[in-house]
């Protein structure tokens, strides 16, 4: 329709400064009334890039991982690129099936939260072609880039403000225990209790999930007998939720009854009816950098290495108090 050699359409669509203004216009033109979108897959097999990023989290209804990807999403749009996300529901075997899936759509680089600490389906990214950052969770024995944020700082900011307002009987929900973010917000726990001649109860420190779920049903274990915790460190906000659905269920108040301190400073802890007590995590800012970095990689082939923790900060809301 235009008269003209397809290198020469493809040269105009591509602004090249080789065709002429008018032929660009002309070609654009003819394009748009025969509503011509190019084919990305193919143009991306000629270029040997796709345009997009693919983003691996555990859990998309947790509004923490949900906030990272906002932060991937931002960078990637201004940039030009898109986000092909992927949740593994803490399933390896899926985790696998995303990571083959990713490769055939040929995506440019990987940001991804690991499954476990001892992730088997990663080492093998490290010999491969695709760039890749680690973010929130790390893997053991991995030479990666990542960012993380201060787990340890984070869970000493949680234990050691309910101890100034005086409990002693302090219990701690984790996430799973083969996750490092769990695993170091757990030892923090016990160091600190030990630190200050308080007790860590086996039967008030326990692993479970990062679920409300899970926080509810662990809760309620906890909250049942006379002798109960007075505090609970819960180790993300979703979590703690559950614990605060466990406590209404038995008629207890937070905080009369019980304190509660969560960890990441979701958007629904701040709700008034929620105001929870948290230690919040930079988590946009995560996703940004993690973001930023990768496209650092892709574009520039900048091999520069990526190892931030990032620090967090406790919020004090209506949550906690001294023990009655």
């Amino acid at each position: 329709m235009a008269g003209v050699s397809p290198s020469t359409v493809s040269r105009a669509l591509n602004d090249s400064p080789l065709i002429s203004a008018a032929t660009k216009a002309r070609i654009r033109q003819i394009a748009e009334e025969l509503g011509y979108e190019r084919n990305e897959l193919a143009r991306g097999l000629v270029k040997g890039a796709s345009g997009a990023l693919g983003l691996i989290v555990p859990d998309i209804t947790n509004p923490f991982f949900a906030e990272i990807a906002r932060g991937v999403s931002d960078v990637a749009h201004a940039r030009g690129y898109g986000v092909l996300l992927c949740t593994t529901e803490g399933d390896l075997s899926r985790e696998a099936e995303y990571l083959r899936f990713l490769r055939r759509k040929r995506v440019d680089g990987l940001i991804l939260s690991a499954v476990t600490m001892d992730d088997p389906n990663l080492p093998e990214l490290s010999h491969g072609s695709i760039p890749f950052v680690l973010v929130s969770r790390l893997v053991k024995g991995l030479n990666a880039p990542f960012v993380v944020g201060d787990d340890k700082t984070g869970a000493r900011l949680a234990v050691e403000h309910l101890i100034k307002l005086g409990h002693e009987r302090i219990a701690f929900i984790g996430g799973p225990a083969n996750v490092q973010s769990s695993r170091d917000r757990m030892e923090t726990y016990q160091e600190v209790l030990k630190e200050h001649g308080l007790k860590a109860y086996t039967k008030w420190s326990v692993f479970a999930d990062f679920t409300q779920a899970a926080g509810r049903e662990a809760a309620r274990e906890m909250l049942r007998g006379r002798a109960r915790p007075t505090a609970i460190f819960a180790a993300n906000d979703v979590i703690a939720l559950g614990v605060m659905e466990a406590a209404e269920d038995l008629g207890l108040s937070i905080p009369q009854d019980l304190s509660l301190v969560g960890y990441d400073d979701i958007s629904y802890a701040s709700l008034p009816r929620i105001q929870l007590t948290t230690v919040a995590q930079p988590t946009y800012k995560m996703g940004r950098i993690a973001a930023e970095h990768l496209l650092g990689v892709i574009e520039r082939g900048r091999q520069r290495k990526l190892a931030r923790i990032l620090r967090p900060r406790l919020v004090v809301r209506r949550t906690t108090a001294p023990p009655h």
